[in-house]
């Protein structure tokens, strides 16, 4: 006869020790054996990116890089686990403790043996370090802990500077110029990661030692010193004036001093691409701060398409089939129509407009529109297009809207944001007198709502986010939304000025069409009294409304929008190494 005893958890935890004693295997949890399955997809959407897998790979990481002598390759799958995660996993649901728990791994990582030896695992654990460091430290929680990794950034930058680089070391060279330019981007609006590039650790002199290495002209199409430049453009952008007028100063003497081999116009090409571009400067620039450095691209080889939609209507193009033009010109013309309908415009120009007809300009994507848009037509590109109404009391003006395709979609074709631009140029032409800042206030959220409104209707997601992520303590009062300037922030300019207009397009059909006729006859004094008396009339209603929309938002599930592509405003495409292609273990989701 058998006898059962019943094991306390004492005992159950003695047991299991003394099990591992003899095995001398660590504890593995359900979700660690499944990443460490050969097997195992990590790049296909599922299970496997869950918090609990990224808390178990965390752990392991921990536990692994405490170790001199540690699994090497077990530590690479888990961290290129944790890059497939930044694309496919949920991030919400992961608390600061275990941000905190991500970065102390970072920093076993790049104090372990294994990454500073010089070899191809090194080259690897570098490389991983790069991404982990450009794919999550753009969060709240991270960005304070940028500074403390910057070292190790800068100590790859000089390794590589000199000897022969095999592929594995050109992978690291090529994520760590990257992680220092995403994080430059990410810092402008990241005052903790900007204080990190700038004041604790600034990089752009271990850029410039790069620039004038070995290595930066050496390897193929001299790739290098193209992303030295790219990510001290994107540098330039956080500096104070005295600052950013000085790294302009030592890049050109970079190019035109100490890189002797390069001839004139190869130093005025790389001085204004990619540069100046990356800086969001362009043909003023060259023109009035640096005569005789730039270099300008040829309008006809850029924009070599020209398709009339209609006598008012027409579109240049980088590339673009007979189809989609098709498709887009009747875009453009259905959407005038419901902009008539709701403004009952009567289609009317308003006084002393001559802007007839509109060129729409059609990059292939933004790397086109960063490099074009800025020398071609002298707009800032730090957007997702422009309309430029330029002066309507001219009869030889051209309007000009500046666009580039939804290259991120692919093979779906589409232009970013083109029904809303196109209503900037109907709004311009047919509902407000006189140029762009004709009237001194209180039409950015007419301007930017009206715009959102006509061309996404009541389905427009980046409001319902911001409306979503917000507290009704938080919900600015219609007569604050009426007084909005650009200052004020993408949420506030963009959600809150279209809930503003689709609120009063509801609720009072004869609103906007009342608005828009006293900003026809330049009564701008009409155009503030009709503001503040919509603004103390309907205020009760536009929360009580907010707080329905708010309400319907909750009741339905919302979730992370996945996979989480690099956001697409970047990289340039003309950056990409060619032989630096991305493969089954240089992923990423663009």
């Amino acid at each position: 006869m058998y006898r059962y005893r019943i094991l306390t958890p004492l005992c159950l935890a003695l047991a299991f020790t003394a099990l591992c004693a003899c095995t001398g295997k660590p504890e593995q949890s359900p979700q660690l054996e499944e990443l460490l399955n050969p097997q195992a997809e990590l790049w296909q959407p599922g299970q496997l990116h869950s918090p609990a897998h990224f808390r178990a790979a965390v752990t392991r990481l921990d536990r692994l890089l405490a170790d001199p002598d540690a699994d090497t390759g077990e530590v690479d799958r888990l961290l290129y686990f944790l890059r497939a995660y930044s694309y496919l996993g949920p991030l919400q649901p992961l608390d600061d403790l275990q941000w905190l728990a991500l970065d102390e791994v970072m920093s076993k990582l790049s104090a372990h043996p294994a990454f500073s030896a010089r070899d191809q695992i090194a080259a690897r654990l570098q490389e991983h370090f790069a991404v982990t460091l450009y794919r999550y430290y753009d969060r709240d929680a991270l960005a304070g802990r940028v500074a403390a990794h910057l070292p190790a950034v800068a100590a790859i930058l000089q390794r590589y500077r000199s000897g022969e680089l095999n592929r594995a070391e050109q992978y690291s060279l090529w994520e760590n110029f990257r992680a220092l330019g995403f994080l430059a981007y990410s810092a402008k609006g990241r005052p903790p990661i900007k204080k990190a590039l700038t004041e604790e650790y600034p990089l752009s002199a271990a850029l410039l030692a790069f620039a004038r290495s070995d290595n930066a002209a050496r390897l193929g199409d001299a790739w290098p010193l193209h992303h030295s430049l790219w990510a001290l453009g994107n540098l330039h952008v956080l500096l104070e004036e005295d600052a950013s007028a000085q790294l302009d100063e030592k890049v050109w003497a970079t190019l035109s001093r100490d890189l002797q081999q390069l001839d004139e116009p190869r130093r005025r090409q790389l001085f204004t691409q990619p540069y100046l571009v990356s800086s969001y400067r362009g043909k003023s620039a060259c023109e009035e701060e640096f005569p005789g450095r730039c270099s300008f691209p040829d309008e006809q080889q850029a924009l070599p398409i020209t398709h009339n939609c209609s006598p008012s209507l027409v579109i240049r193009a980088n590339s673009m089939s007979e189809t989609e033009l098709a498709e887009t010109c009747q875009q453009l013309l259905s959407r005038e129509d419901s902009f008539h309908q709701k403004l009952a415009s009567e289609r009317k120009p308003v006084a002393d407009d001559h802007n007839r007809a509109l060129e729409v300009v059609v990059f292939d994507n933004y790397s086109q529109y960063n490099r074009y848009g800025q020398l071609l037509f002298d707009i800032h590109t730090d957007n997702g297009g422009m309309f430029l109404e330029g002066e309507p009391e001219r009869a030889d003006n051209q309007a000009r809207f500046i666009a580039f395709e939804t290259f991120w979609k692919g093979p779906e074709f589409g232009i970013w944001n083109l029904e809303h631009e196109y209503v900037h140029y109907l709004d311009g032409r047919f509902n407000k007198y006189g140029a762009f800042g004709h009237f001194p206030s209180h039409l950015v959220w007419w301007s930017e709502g009206l715009a959102n409104y006509i061309a996404h209707g009541d389905d427009y997601d980046s409001a319902a986010r911001d409306l979503a992520d917000s507290r009704p303590s938080e919900w600015p009062g219609l007569s604050e939304i009426f007084a909005t300037e650009y200052a004020d922030g993408t949420a506030r300019v963009y959600s809150w000025s279209y809930f503003a207009i689709r609120f009063l397009r509801e609720k009072d059909a004869a609103a906007l069409p009342r608005l828009a006729e006293q900003l026809r006859r330049d009564d701008f004094d009409g155009y503030r009294q009709l503001l503040d008396q919509l603004a103390a009339e309907l205020q009760p209603q536009f929360s009580q409304w907010l707080q329905r929309q708010s309400e319907q938002l909750a009741t339905g599930e919302q979730r992370e929008q996945l996979p989480r592509q690099l956001y697409r405003y970047l990289y340039r495409d003309y950056l990409q190494p060619a032989e630096l292609a991305l493969d089954e273990q240089h992923r990423h989701r663009g």
